[in-house]
């Protein structure tokens, strides 16, 4: 966001002339000193910009409150007419283009589409004060930081070989199962919560390098459980600042500014609206005070998914939305809190685990034992068939010896863990590096070199070493100091990036990267760019494949603004179904129960009939009114 003073630092010297005059008056010749610090003066003052917002109707109040809202983002004009009512679209790019002249607004271009933006000098200038009551009833939905744990799961089925892909670089359908089967917490809230997580923790692992791809299979990297190891205590840290950058752009005062702005709470529609800015891609609701989770902003929904906010809920409503104890933490420190860590192991091979354990625990747990529940309080069972499956995936003794030490296990516990592991590792198979010394001289007097042995395995008497496969580099710097330089051959690692373009279609949400400041303000503007600013959404009017929750949004939006489809249709249920392209009007959508339908009415047609949305391929939205449905 620009402040007043830079952005009259770009604007050309008539041009600051004339908003001068339009304060002042012609006064005859100027120095350009004056006149910027006059225009400045007079155009900052925030009574004269209370003047102008007392003065306005609701819509346009709402309006300003929602570019300020949106920040650094900025709104685009196609954005801003789902916040507005039907009838005063026309209305509404008078109001932008007048707001702009009076310097409450100013706006710039993304590839000929304008985006409004305010400016930081009137921050405050513009919030709407909630009306009605706020539901302190209903039971409160919290998810904590168990958003760590399922991290912890994912990286553990991937460990296990649990997480095939396709020959596409997409995950396997029975992969996201698999984890799903694990996320029952957030099915409290809704069914759709448990894919958003998904999708949010899959982007978090593969932008970060921690997934890796090896033929079918997605694999832990060592980056990931180095982090696990050494640096897990930062986690739940680390993926609330990486979900900064990506859903704020980095802007954490923004996300601050608005998480503070939920005060003591908020009703789930008010909540809605405030972050509404940051996903703006449906209609805002007017009426309805309690919303189900597909009708919430994305980042709101994330917000609880990091355990930054609750819900209040009722008859699988959110009701209300109030800041967490952690998100409270995170707006005064920096800081998010977690549960205590606790731990507890019972003779039953039962284990108690809260979820604010070190990660290092939780990631050996989620590979090596049962659980049985989702919540705060973990409890798993410790069952030889898992245990020995786990530690056949490449479980290393040293981990094992190390999650002993924090489960303290009672003595007939641990002694059957003694067995179990004795059964995998008291005899060895592995691929061991060899290194052959032809000299009896020279083996012998490495045998008694501290610095090389501390590089080996073990010492065969007669033949030479096994390498520490992590020090083989520096035990051949030594042997270069004997004139020994044996060749090492060529390393066995099979492994890309896994590839980010599935999760970055599923979790991106537009961003528009304002450059040009607009200054002349013409007024065709928003005329010229209206099409191309909804063609790059998903609201745009060529064919598009979308997921069924983007397509919920595109078929809510025709329905209230009455606006046509085109779709490509195919009946799944019937043989040799071939594509059909169909032009038609929504009247209903019926989600409650499966499958998902809705109600259309065919372009010049009088009869209605349900469609089922798993039939539709592809769809745009008409740029221009097809014949109107028949009465």
């Amino acid at each position: 966001m620009f402040d007043l003073s830079a952005f009259f630092d770009g604007m050309s010297k008539p041009l600051l002339r004339n908003a001068h005059a339009k304060a002042f008056g012609k006064k005859g010749l100027l120095n350009n000193a004056l006149i910027q610090s006059e225009t400045l003066s007079y155009y900052s003052d925030k009574e004269r910009v209370a003047g102008l917002f007392s003065k306005m109707e609701m819509w346009q109040r709402r309006c300003l409150n929602l570019i300020y809202n949106s920040g650094s983002r900025g709104l685009a004009f196609n954005e801003l007419r789902l916040t507005v009512p039907v009838s005063k679209n026309r209305e509404l790019q008078t109001f932008l283009l007048t707001m702009c002249r009076e310097y409450v607004l100013y706006r710039s271009f993304v590839g000929g589409t304008p985006i409004y933006m305010g400016f930081s000098d009137f921050i405050g200038c513009f919030d709407i004060k909630p009306e009605g009551e706020i539901d302190t009833v209903s039971p409160l939905i919290s998810y904590q930081n168990l958003l760590d744990w399922h991290v912890c799961v994912v990286l553990a089925n991937a460990k296990k070989k649990q997480l095939r892909i396709n020959t596409n670089g997409t995950l396997h359908r029975r992969g996201r199962q698999i984890c799903a089967e694990v996320f029952t917490a957030s099915r409290h809230a809704s069914e759709k919560a448990c894919e958003q997580e998904i999708s949010l923790i899959f982007s978090f692992l593969v932008q970060n390098g921690w997934l890796e791809r090896e033929n079918t299979f997605l694999l832990p990297s060592a980056t990931a459980i180095d982090f696990i190891h050494k640096n897990g205590f930062r986690l739940h840290q680390d993926v609330i600042s990486w979900w900064i950058k990506e859903r704020f752009h980095g802007d954490r005062d923004l996300c601050a500014r608005l998480l503070t702005s939920i005060g003591e709470g908020l009703s789930a529609a008010d909540a809605a609206q405030l972050f509404w800015v940051m996903d703006p891609s449906y209609r805002l609701q007017e009426k309805n005070k309690v919303l189900p989770w597909e009708f919430l902003p994305r980042p709101l929904c994330e917000l609880w998914i990091l355990g930054l906010v609750d819900f209040r809920m009722a008859q699988g409503k959110v009701t209300a939305v109030v800041v967490s104890k952690s998100g409270k933490d995170w707006l005064e420190t920096s800081i998010a809190s977690i549960p205590e860590a606790n731990l507890t192991a019972l003779p039953n091979f039962d284990l108690v685990v809260s979820t604010g354990m070190a990660p290092r625990v939780l990631y050996s747990l989620a590979c090596l034992a049962k659980v049985k529940n989702d919540e705060t309080f973990l409890c798993f069972t410790l069952e030889k068939e898992t245990y020995v499956a786990g530690l056949k995936s490449g479980f290393p003794e040293s981990e094992v010896e190390n999650l002993r030490n924090w489960l303290k296990p009672p003595e007939n516990v641990s002694s059957t863990l003694a067995e179990w592991n004795a059964s995998f590792y008291g005899a060895k198979v592995r691929t061991a590096r060899l290194l052959k010394v032809e000299s009896k001289e020279v083996l012998s007097e490495l045998s008694r070199f501290p610095q090389f042995m501390e590089c080996t395995e073990e010492y065969i008497p007669g033949y030479g070493f096994i390498l520490n496969p992590e020090l083989e580099s520096r035990a051949f710097e030594i042997l270069e100091n004997y004139g020994f330089f044996p060749y090492a051959g060529e390393s066995t690692e099979n492994r890309t990036p896994a590839a980010q373009e599935e999760w970055k279609a599923e979790f991106s949400i537009a961003w528009p990267e304002a450059k040009k400041i607009d200054y002349e303000l013409r007024d065709e503007a928003d005329e010229a760019s209206a099409q191309a600013t909804m063609d790059s959404t998903k609201y745009g009017s060529v064919y598009q494949k979308l997921s069924t929750f983007d397509l919920v949004k595109v078929l809510r939006y025709a329905k209230t603004v009455g606006t046509p489809l085109a779709a490509k249709i195919m009946d799944k249920t019937k043989r040799n179904a071939k594509l059909e392209e169909k032009m038609f009007y929504v009247h209903a959508l019926h989600l409650a129960k499966s499958p998902s339908m809705v109600e259309i009415q065919e372009s010049g047609k009088e009869e209605k009939f349900s469609l089922d949305l798993s039939f539709i391929q592809e769809i745009k939205v008409l740029s221009k009114k097809a014949s109107a449905p028949q009465a």
